[in-house]
């Protein structure tokens, strides 16, 4: 194992953090953020109470972690009665390369208690989470938890893989997980390939190899760059937990890229030179709570206790209350505190390191 980075934390304010956080509570807060539909608001704020597919889908994962496999279910469905409100867009044969009308694509985000179209407006084609919807149905069906309900949900799966094929997902841009450039990125097409290769091997869906290989194709000549304007990108930690779809080697210079480049005091950048919402006042870009415990579930993955326990406490220190929140600017937190998102992934690092 490597020396553990230094950080903010002394021993003892760690053991402190830790014995305070407690997961009922930081359970309870996240599913504050659940509407009556079942779908998930990112977080309490205006500006984002809607369902970003991606958080519910992370959110609702968390769930297997604690055992709570009817919530899982169930916020799973929530997402196949979304992809069948958008079955229309399944459907389509062809689809413009032209990121002016990513709204012809599946949305990103939308109404929590329709699941029906907010705006147009948006980098709506984000193929991560398709990638990742495929790959947790695949996941929970290899763990004995079927999440489908019908015939119709089955249809759902295979038409998700047809539209991966016809949207040509590893030769055509997406705006990726933090919707905000449209470029190839390989945290999207490593979704895509993990998603269909084992939607494939757990026979939920019929997909040509050749659908696979050229997605692998596409993510080694990419690798270890997350796209051709970032040589280093949080999202990329996806690749390692949960798709497990890079060599060790890769996801070694993955976690030293992120940890050398990207980790600050209060948060991890999601990439290089990042100023949404602005920068702090020395420069920094925002740094995101979650990033910390993306880093312990991948340590704890790799039975890094030690490591996947320093991830976590850091995480841990920045909570407000049992709150986490989405960021930190300038030492402070930001507006979407709490974030939904940053509740699953603190519930899952914990899950990993102490649930017994």
């Amino acid at each position: 194992m490597s020396a553990l980075p230094s950080g903010p934390l002394r021993q003892s304010e760690s053991e402190a953090s830790r014995q305070a956080f407690s997961p009922e509570r930081t359970l309870a807060v996240m599913e504050s953020m659940r509407r009556p539909s079942g779908a998930f608001v990112a977080a309490r704020t205006e500006d984002y109470g809607a369902f970003w597919l991606r958080d519910h889908l992370f959110i609702v994962f968390s769930y297997y972690y604690l055992g709570e496999y009817e919530k899982l279910k169930r916020g799973m469905q929530v997402a196949f009665d979304f992809f069948r409100k958008e079955r229309y867009k399944l459907e389509r044969l062809s689809f413009p390369d032209d990121p002016g009308k990513s709204y012809e694509y599946l949305n990103a985000k939308v109404n929590p208690d329709t699941l029906e179209e907010l705006t147009r407006e948006w980098g709506h084609h984000q193929l991560d989470a398709i990638g990742l919807f495929l790959y947790l149905a695949a996941d929970l069906k290899f763990k004995n938890v079927d999440v489908r309900r019908d015939e119709t949900d089955s249809d759902i799966l295979q038409l998700l893989a047809f539209y991966l094929r016809n949207v040509r997902y590893w030769e055509r841009p997406d705006f990726g997980m933090w919707e905000d450039r449209w470029e190839l990125h390989s945290s999207s097409i490593g979704a895509c390939v993990a998603g269909l290769d084992y939607g494939k091997r757990e026979r939920l869906i019929t997909v040509p190899e050749e659908l696979i290989s050229r997605g692998r194709d596409a993510l080694d000549r990419l690798l270890p760059r997350e796209s051709a304007s970032r040589d280093c990108d949080m999202a990329q930690l996806s690749l390692i937990w949960p798709y497990h779809i890079v060599k060790n080697g890769v996801a070694d210079q993955i976690l030293e890229n992120v940890r050398s480049r990207l980790v600050q005091r209060h948060g991890v950048n999601r990439y290089w030179d990042d100023a949404w919402p602005h920068r702090s006042k020395d420069g920094v870009s925002p740094e995101w709570v979650l990033g910390f415990d993306w880093l312990s579930i991948i340590h704890a993955q790799r039975h890094e206790m030690e490591e996947a326990r320093f991830w976590f406490d850091r995480s841990t220190a920045l909570m407000i209350g049992d709150a986490v929140p989405e960021l930190y600017v300038d030492g402070n937190p930001g507006e979407h505190t709490p974030l939904a998102w940053a509740h699953a992934m603190k519930l899952i690092a914990w899950a990993k390191i102490f649930k017994k």
